[in-house]
């Protein structure tokens, strides 16, 4: 069901509000012009194939859940988890020697 929430546009009282991102923690992630917005997905009324409508919710709460998201996604990712998704030194290096070879091939 996370799938079918995100990239969404959000009304709320009839108006369009902004668009979906995200569902982290049982809380809808709503891009607002610049900022973020972390809203319980309880507030959702309904959802169409493209909107997702919204009832009424705390803004202070919201804006708070949105700036842990943004601090949790903006964290850096460490080399030892690059290599353990399969991303390391060696991995960029037979990427690169891949790509001389294409286009040495033209």
């Amino acid at each position: 069901m996370e799938d079918d929430l995100v990239c969404k546009f959000v009304v709320k009282g009839g108006e369009d509000f902004g668009e979906s991102v995200d569902v982290h923690e049982d809380n809808l992630i709503v891009k607002v012009g610049s900022e973020f917005l972390g809203i319980s997905v309880k507030k959702i009324e309904k959802v169409e194939s493209d909107k997702i409508y919204i009832s009424d919710f705390n803004k202070k709460e919201a804006e708070n859940i949105g700036k842990k998201w943004i601090d949790e996604k903006s964290k850096p990712v460490s080399l030892e988890e690059l290599k353990i998704f399969g991303f390391s030194e060696e991995k960029k290096e037979e990427v690169e020697a891949e790509g001389e070879k294409k286009g040495n091939g033209k």
